[in-house]
């Protein structure tokens, strides 16, 4: 469970850059615009996007990419990553015992106390 926890960490770090990148964009240019999931795989990698398309328009389905993917894309990366990053983080927390869990690495067991020789 501690992939799930670093997953949903992850997410939420990226959830907080896309927050600086929005307020950037919008200090800069004037206007708010929130950045969507394929604006952003656009950016990092547009060759990429393009043969994704291609690839499911010409191997699937053009009404799969018209009606599914096309909208998942559209879709602001701002709540995307914060709700499956929470859940990422409420799924790794679930577990069977019932231990005190901690802030970051979740929950782990109670110490041992050493003896020190004689007592």
């Amino acid at each position: 469970m501690v992939v799930f926890r670093v997953l949903g960490w992850l997410l939420l770090a990226m959830a907080v850059a896309a927050v600086v990148h929005d307020g950037l964009a919008w200090w800069a240019e004037g206007s708010f615009h929130l950045l969507g999931l394929g604006d952003l795989w656009s950016h990092l990698d547009a060759s990429s996007l393009a043969d994704f398309q291609s690839a499911v328009q010409r191997h699937l389905s053009p009404v799969l990419w018209n009606w599914i993917v096309r909208p998942v894309l559209m879709v602001p990366v701002l709540p995307a990553f914060l709700v499956v990053g929470l859940a990422c983080l409420w799924w790794g927390e679930r577990s069977g015992s019932r231990r005190e869990p901690g802030f970051f690495i979740g929950s782990r067991p109670p110490r041992r106390r050493r003896s020190r020789g004689l007592s």
